[in-house]
């Protein structure tokens, strides 16, 4: 059979292997290739939207080519602040025509100065189907780290998107510390199905996530990890409230937690891939 014969699914899963490297060159060459990969080749190139301050040139090529924005599935904003996000015409237009096909959101939050609110985003609000969050935040050097008591902002933020099912906390510096009560703080409003934490120093917001893991399957967490009470009652928690759901759990370099991973899986490893280490 020709190869421009090929089904159309079958077309977009050979060059879905090039979306997944992000391989955009090799990308745009099969575009002009023949007709019958223009379409493929156009969803891998377009799948991934990236953001940075001003420049208006995806914006430029979302309004002119329509048929695009549905191949757009996440949404990367580099090196953000809450002013840019508040003020910039280029941001709200691009969330106004990518809103209904968003489902994943990558955040660099940069801090230009300590004891700001943190991802404090409002406006990012109405990307209501949203799955998938990293969120980072920049680790202002030659300063104290800042710290927070009961802060809860970042729950706040969380809980704009109830069809949330995974998190990624990659660098999360500010130590946020959790409070005796958090009756102030609205439970979670979305149910996980995967949680990463690289690096999160904001203890409130981990303990706040518990009551959202019941049907956790997938949980890792690594070093960059630096109170205690993480790894001696939050990161077991986990674990408990996730239970049988839990199918993949990945502890490194984590000291207790991974005390306590291996006894879990004591327990329930008969059906967990996993990878527990120190």
């Amino acid at each position: 059979m020709p190869f421009h014969q090929l089904p159309p699914e079958l077309l977009c899963a050979i060059l879905s292997h090039l979306a997944a490297e992000e391989d955009r060159p090799s990308l745009r060459a099969c575009a002009l290739t023949c007709r019958a990969l223009v379409s493929p080749a156009q969803a891998g190139i377009f799948r991934s939207i990236s953001l940075y301050f001003e420049d208006p040139t995806v914006l430029a090529k979302l309004e002119s080519t329509p048929h695009i924005r549905p191949f757009s599935k996440r949404l990367y904003l580099g090196e953000i602040h809450k002013p840019w996000v508040q003020r910039s015409e280029v941001l709200h237009r691009t969330l106004d025509l990518l809103s209904p096909y968003i489902v994943s959101l990558d955040i660099f939050h940069r801090r230009h100065r300590q004891g700001k609110p943190r991802f404090d985003f409002s406006s990012l609000s109405q990307l209501k189907r949203i799955e998938e969050i990293s969120l980072s935040e920049d680790h202002v050097k030659h300063q104290p780290s800042a710290t927070f008591n009961g802060n809860n902002a970042l729950p706040t933020f969380l809980n704009q998107f109830p069809k949330l099912r995974a998190i990624t906390f990659d660098k999360c510096w500010v130590r946020n510390r959790s409070v005796d009560s958090t009756s102030d703080i609205a439970a979670p409003v979305f149910r996980l199905e995967s949680l990463d934490v690289q690096c999160c120093q904001d203890t409130l917001v981990l303990d706040w996530l518990i009551p959202a893991l019941s049907s956790l399957q997938r949980l890792h967490f690594s070093c960059w990890i630096f109170d205690p009470s993480v790894v001696s009652t939050i990161v077991p928690q986990f674990m408990i409230i996730a239970g049988e759901s839990l199918q993949h759990l990945e502890i490194r370099d984590v000291g207790d937690a991974a005390n306590a991973g291996r006894f879990f899986l004591s327990i329930y490893g008969h059906h967990i891939t996993n990878t527990v280490n120190e």
